[in-house]
């Protein structure tokens, strides 16, 4: 399931990469972007089921670190300004490739 995260946080960030670039597919690529973050959600709320303890930190605009619960996160995949602020896509990231390799 962990690979399965960091596959949907790569294509996210590689269409949010290129949503500027092509003006003909915004369309198509905003509503790409929130049905990932809506499956993000989902294997997310699964894995806070698994793991009801595990946290995920993030640092906030100030600088200040938040441990958040997966479950909470997966709440926040559905705001896109708390994905925006809380930097969601590559905390989920760096917290998926870490349990991979521990």
């Amino acid at each position: 399931m962990y690979r399965d995260i960091l596959t949907i946080c790569w294509s996210i960030r590689e269409v949010n990469k290129n949503l500027t670039d092509r003006k003909s597919t915004s369309d198509f690529s905003i509503r790409y972007l929130k049905n990932s973050c809506s499956t993000l959600a989902e294997l997310m709320r699964k894995m806070s089921k698994t793991m009801p303890d595990e946290v995920l930190n993030v640092v906030d605009k100030r600088g200040g670190t938040k441990s958040i619960s997966l479950h909470d996160v997966s709440d926040m995949l559905y705001d896109p300004r708390k994905i925006v602020e809380l930097n969601l896509i590559d905390n989920i990231s760096r917290w998926a490739r870490a349990r991979i390799t521990a």
